[in-house]
């Protein structure tokens, strides 16, 4: 408890050296340290909405009107001024305290607190004043169709699971409690989010195209479910297939389980994969068959010129976005389906739109699905829909071909990673090797490349019966040379 008294005297300003202190705390005494500090926090805050009900209650206007006499308007302007902090907090702590506090009846008897098991648990140091807020509006909602025991049954679970569950477990448990308490109140709770719902797509002055969106129940789930499961699959590769085939696994025998860890590593933040998803699902609209009539005749148009292209160097535009890309950007949305190119010479002359020499056909890209199954990055489980097919050897800047030996299917991330990363690749027995820059692996030693599990069983079964059929001869060749030897005897 020593250290406990150093960190609640430094919080009161005494001399003791806190800072000095935590250098000499065990782990144990670190986290014991940290959980009565917030214990101590929650009691302090549980002070702070009593008093701030107490200024609520003598703010009200006239005369005597305390935040008025301090030049204040409310009594939210004077706590928020008076703890730095903004008005929503100190309208927070007015609220909690004044439904915490005790109270008086018009007789002048003492009545006890609207919500006396928010209160007891604030007073004990267990609730936190932004989880008594989340329980307060709950109750208060519900409170004039639901009977009074049921409310206060409601209370008490709310009050018990807070501290376990904290402010977002709370939050799910107060949805699904007022949907059962009040079942009537659902469908009009629906329309108010409903009537709510809203998107804005904007760019701003940096380039950056921005969403900013609030979605139903109805409208957000599949939203949400679509981008948790892309990005989840993400997440699952990158923790359990180091190999697409197994830890050690290779065509030409066991390599060591670590090479590749580095090379092949994805550094994206999980907001970064959420937007790479919600871009996948898309460019998979733009493209399928099944989309609205709307969309299947909506195109990405990229423009730019033949210099830029051939040297990808220079920059393109994208119709409708004001922010110009770079030429290796453009190269990789012109090999992605639902994007015409539009090629140009210096001087806004257009010269092609979208030569079928420049781009996969759909023969093709089916052939390239069957030997590389998805995308053909190690370890990758993007399947074909999610996938581009790209110019092994680049189109203009290597003047590459446009056929099956010099194409791969790459999903747009590591599309991304190729050309950004240089990244280089070969075509070896029908089998991809991506060979890392000099930057990732100084020794740039190959990974394998993903390959399509029906090709991989019918290489198998083939090298399966080249061995038997070896076998089988080298048996005969025995059998008969043994024949030939006469017995002793």
């Amino acid at each position: 408890m020593a250290a406990v008294e150093t960190w609640a005297g430094a919080l009161l300003g005494s001399s003791l050296d806190a800072e000095s202190d935590i250098g000499a705390m065990s782990d144990d005494g670190l986290v014991r340290t940290t959980e009565a500090l917030a214990r101590l926090g929650r009691r302090v805050e549980a002070l702070q909405a009593r008093c701030a009900a107490g200024l609520a209650e003598r703010s009200r206007g006239g005369d005597a009107d305390l935040a008025r006499r301090h030049g204040h308007a409310s009594a939210e302007r004077l706590i928020a001024q008076t703890t730095g902090g903004r008005y929503s907090d100190a309208a927070r702590l007015v609220t909690v305290g004044q439904a915490t506090s005790r109270r008086q009846s018009f007789s002048g008897a003492p009545l006890p607190p609207r919500h006396p098991h928010v209160a007891t648990a604030l007073e004990r140091g267990v609730l936190c004043v932004a989880a008594a807020e989340v329980i307060r509006r709950f109750l208060d909602r519900v409170a004039p169709a639901v009977d009074r025991d049921a409310v206060e049954a409601a209370e008490e679970l709310l009050v018990d699971r807070a501290p376990v569950v904290g402010i977002d477990g709370l939050t799910r448990l107060v949805k699904q409690l007022e949907a059962h308490l009040d079942p009537d109140g659902v469908k009009p709770r629906e329309d108010e989010l409903r009537a709510r719902r809203a998107l804005s797509i904007w760019e701003d002055a940096g380039g950056m195209i921005n969403l900013r969106g609030a979605f139903d129940p109805a409208n957000g789930a599949p939203i949400k479910l679509a981008i948790e499961t892309l990005v989840g699959a993400e997440l699952r590769r990158a923790r359990d297939a180091k190999r697409p085939f197994g830890e050690d696994w290779s065509e030409d025998g066991p390599q060591d389980p670590e090479l590749g860890d580095a090379a092949l590593a994805d550094d994206r933040t999980i907001a970064q994969m959420n937007a790479d998803a919600l871009a996948d699902i898309a460019r998979l609209s733009l493209s399928s068959v099944d989309a609205p009539a709307a969309l299947r005749s909506a195109m990405v148009v990229t423009r730019i010129d033949v210099e830029s292209l051939e040297s990808g160097s220079g920059h393109a535009t994208i119709d409708g976005v004001d922010q110009p890309v770079s030429a290796a950007t453009a190269c990789e949305l012109i090999a992605s389906a639902g994007v015409t190119p539009v090629l140009v010479r210096r001087g806004s002359e257009v010269l092609d739109l979208g030569r079928s020499a420049r781009l996969f056909s759909a023969a093709q890209k089916v052939a390239l699905v069957e030997r590389d199954g998805g995308c053909a990055w190690p370890g990758c489980q993007r399947p074909p829909s999610h996938t581009q097919a790209h110019h092994i050897e680049w189109w203009k800047r290597d003047r590459g071909r446009t056929d099956l030996a010099n194409g791969i299917m790459l999903c747009s991330h590591h599309h991304h990673r190729v050309h950004d990363d240089g990244w280089g690749i070969v075509i070896r027995d029908r089998r991809s090797w991506f060979i890392p820059p000099s930057h990732l692996d100084p020794e740039q030693r190959p990974r394998a490349g993903n390959i399509a599990p029906s090709h991989l069983v019918g290489r198998h079964l083939a090298e399966r019966r080249r061995r038997s059929e070896a076998g089988s001869t080298v048996g005969a060749g025995s059998h008969r040379a043994a024949a030939a030897v006469p017995l002793a005897g």
